[in-house]
């Protein structure tokens, strides 16, 4: 998986996300109601919370097996980058 394709899909994502809490908050026909309504929200949130979870621990494994590798084929390691979204 190439990991860095997330700058393209990610505000695909995210605008999805908002889209989908919106509807479920404003659109009388399928809104759910009462605690319904608050259950299916937190859902939601957990469930991306979960996704994000999981997408970190592969970029992490991703970056700890490219260090193996050039590790193991005597090259230097590729020097650490700060920021969010690291190239």
């Amino acid at each position: 998986m190439k990991y860095l394709n997330i700058r393209m899909w990610g505000p695909f994502y995210i605008l999805g996300l908002l889209l989908v809490l919106y509807i479920m908050w404003t659109v009388e026909e399928i809104r759910p109601q009462g605690l319904a309504l608050f259950l299916g929200t937190f859902l939601v949130l957990i469930m991306v919370g979960l996704n994000f979870y999981i997408m970190y621990s592969e970029i992490k494994a991703h970056e700890d097996k490219v260090d193996k590798n050039r590790e193991l084929s005597g090259l230097d390691p590729i020097p650490k980058k700060k920021g969010f979204l690291k190239k």
